[in-house]
């Protein structure tokens, strides 16, 4: 893991939106309900997604959520946390000055989160919170490199054409840093448990990771098999930069089904049961 100062050192001039107030006050209400919905509930149109997105079939709920306090006893305060900070992510980065489409990105990064917690729940994996926060947090970097590079769209359509599926590499050779090392470090600034900020460190690196024997987390392989069959299904590559090839599944995915031990039939139908679970198109 890299240190701070390399962080700052490879990341100069990339703006890096600091983790908001409002989650270490969550924290310090320990179990007490009413004050944790008294501290999220201060911004009403956060409270509010909070409870549109745990009402959503994600979440797989029995009955609907009204209010935080219940979102929080049937979900738990941890779970609640990476709901809000999610949502706390998207708003601080509203008055970035980037030159992308901030809504695509952010209708994909939710597709993203839904369809791989999804897939957890489907291959009974005990990890759909983290694969559902991976989702949404695994191109955090993108907004951020986009303000500060403006040719960043074009690079980044130029990197999801390449036959060779090495995303990250074009974007290293072009800015010297790439969008997985950026969202790394939001991802630690936001204090994001240490497996899903290597999840996004190594986004891009799929194959290298699950080809390295001393990787003893099995954790972090199988969220990053997830990531990549659930950006497959939702056909991200054209959503982001209009790609019509996903290069990168073709290169990792017979890594990826070797890994969870599935066949190519096995992943029709599971990407099937997604599309069934979640009742739409992606």
């Amino acid at each position: 893991m890299t240190s701070n100062s390399e962080d700052r050192d490879v990341l100069s001039g990339i703006y890096i939106p600091p983790q908001p107030g409002i989650i270490e006050q969550v924290k310090s209400c320990g179990a007490d309900l009413e004050k944790i919905g008294e501290v999220i509930s201060i911004d009403p149109g956060v409270s509010a997604a909070v409870i549109k997105i745990v009402n959503s079939p994600v979440f797989g709920l029995a009955q609907r959520i009204g209010s935080i306090p219940q979102a929080v006893v049937m979900l738990g305060v941890e779970r609640v946390i990476g709901i809000l900070k999610t949502l706390l992510l998207r708003k601080s980065m509203a008055h970035i000055d980037t030159r992308i489409d901030m809504n695509l990105f952010w209708q994909s990064s939710v597709s993203v989160a839904s369809v791989a917690s999804t897939i957890c729940r489907q291959l009974n994996l005990a990890m759909a919170d983290e694969a559902y926060t991976m989702g949404l947090f695994h191109n955090c970097g993108i907004p951020v490199m986009a303000a500060r590079y403006s040719n960043y769209q074009s690079v980044m359509e130029f990197s999801y054409s390449r036959e060779d599926g090495r995303i990250a590499s074009e974007e290293f050779a072009n800015f010297g840093v790439h969008h997985a090392a950026a969202g790394y470090r939001i991802s630690r600034v936001w204090n994001l448990p240490k497996v899903i900020c290597l999840a996004v460190k190594n986004h891009h690196s799929v194959d290298r990771v699950l080809d390295d024997q001393s990787i003893e987390s099995p954790t972090l392989k199988t969220l990053l098999c997830v990531l990549k069959m659930a950006e497959h299904m939702v056909n991200l590559p054209e959503k982001l930069a209009q790609s019509d090839i996903d290069f990168e599944w073709q290169k990792v995915a017979p890594k990826v089904l070797d890994f969870t031990g599935l066949s190519e039939y096995d992943f029709e139908d599971l990407e099937d049961a997604v599309r069934y679970t979640l009742g739409k198109e992606f």
